[in-house]
């Protein structure tokens, strides 16, 4: 059995940061379950890693065993399906998506309550889910941003149990106070003209983009 303390990339490392102190965590799409074996190793008393494959799992089982680790359970789960409330403080979910880290909340209408921490670090479509959680009542109390493998992640803590409302969804405040927020700004404001410019080509409308680039703008 080895005792190593397990290395984060840096995108993880960050998620693993706005667990903040976090005792009961679930850990949603596990993968290898590097997090959880971080998470165990630096204070929570029981971490849950979930996947829906078996195969992650099986790397996780692994990688629970090589470093040692006591107080991690695997489940086998699609999503928050078989979770409640009681089950923890802090949920994980990590390296998916927008899109479905949102249908993921929505299929746990738990989460909108309030008590229960969620740390979230989409993959692509941010912007997505901001729109979605500002809708449904999920607060955003922190977010950060953290460079990996040459590109600029999200990585964000929400609550819900919050006031519903419209947002642009481009960034939250909290964003705009972190030193790599010009390049971020920068670099969607890019991708919205590459967008724009597809959908001129193509005869579409381009106003969403260009509503994009107008909020963007004021930060470059």
């Amino acid at each position: 059995m080895a005792s190593d303390m397990i290395k984060l990339a840096p995108r993880m490392l960050a998620a693993a940061e706005l667990c903040g102190e976090g005792r009961r965590i679930i850990d949603v799409g596990c993968d290898h379950a590097e997090l959880a074996i971080y998470l165990r190793q630096h204070g929570a008393e029981r971490v849950i890693a979930s996947d829906v494959r078996e195969g992650p799992l099986r790397m996780a089982a692994h990688n629970i065993e090589k470093y040692g680790v006591h107080g991690v359970e695997l489940r086998l789960c699609d999503g928050l399906s078989g979770f409640s409330a009681a089950d923890c403080d802090t949920v994980a979910i990590c390296g998916m998506g927008g899109e479905l880290i949102a249908s993921i909340l929505e299929a746990a209408p738990w989460t909108a309550e309030g008590g229960v921490r969620l740390v979230l670090q989409p993959m692509s479509r941010a912007e997505h889910l901001r729109i979605w959680m500002a809708r449904h009542g999920y607060a955003i109390e922190e977010e950060r941003l953290v460079r990996d493998g040459g590109r600029l992640y999200s990585v964000m803590a929400a609550r819900g149990g919050a006031e519903k409302h419209d947002t642009h969804g481009l960034f939250s405040q909290s964003l705009t106070r972190d030193k790599l927020f010009g390049e971020y700004a920068a670099a969607l404001a890019a991708r919205y003209r590459r967008e724009a410019e597809g959908k001129r080509l193509a005869g579409l409308d381009t106003s969403e983009e260009e509503r994009a680039m107008a909020i963007l703008k004021e930060y470059l």
